[in-house]
């Protein structure tokens, strides 16, 4: 009895072990949706690129360890709305929840900051107002000068999960250069 009693502790722990390195028990990814407007007039901005990345979340003796698991992007439409349709149902997943970056050539971008971190960091929260679950995003439009200073660079995750990104980038690039009118490359 003792031996049974023994065996099914074991198992028990073994099985507690294996479920500790998921971060997350059971909840449901996305959508994310939102609104990019201009800081000063209140209008939407067009072809801002929202850019959603999710990271795995692995427990190590040192700490956690995150890589890269997804990306996924959009661009805002006429009325400056987006939405990302997330990861759906995860359960005993260690997928992070998103993380956004939010960019548009000539204007400040935000990013890449934890979705939630949008209504719960001090800074951000007081700028970005919620219609429900959609977030209305101000960005201010910075002077040449400004765009000039600013470093900027490619993500850390395959290139092509991230077109409209580098497009932007690039166009940010040669405007701030002076090389306009920037032509799209495919």
């Amino acid at each position: 009895m003792m031996k049974r009693v023994s065996s099914v502790m074991i198992l028990i722990f073994v099985s507690i072990l294996a479920i500790l390195p998921c971060a997350y028990g059971m909840r449901y990814d996305g959508p994310y949706s939102g609104r990019v407007i201009d800081a000063d007039t209140g209008m939407p901005i067009e072809g801002a690129v929202v850019l959603g990345v999710w990271n795995t979340e692995k427990a190590t003796p040192g700490g956690a360890v995150h890589d890269f698991y997804d990306a996924r992007e959009t661009l805002t439409d006429k009325n400056g709305d987006f939405e990302l349709p997330g990861m759906g149902v995860k359960i005993l997943s260690n997928v992070t929840p998103m993380d956004v970056l939010i960019f548009k050539a000539g204007y400040e971008h935000i990013g890449l900051y934890p979705w939630a971190s949008l209504k719960e960091d001090i800074l951000l929260r007081k700028k970005i107002k919620w219609e429900g679950k959609k977030a209305i995003i101000p960005l201010n439009k910075l002077t040449m000068e400004e765009r000039r200073k600013r470093i900027l660079g490619k993500e850390n995750f395959p290139i092509y999960k991230q077109k409209y990104f580098v497009n932007e980038l690039n166009k940010e690039y040669f405007e701030a250069k002076g090389f306009s009118p920037y032509k799209e490359v495919k």
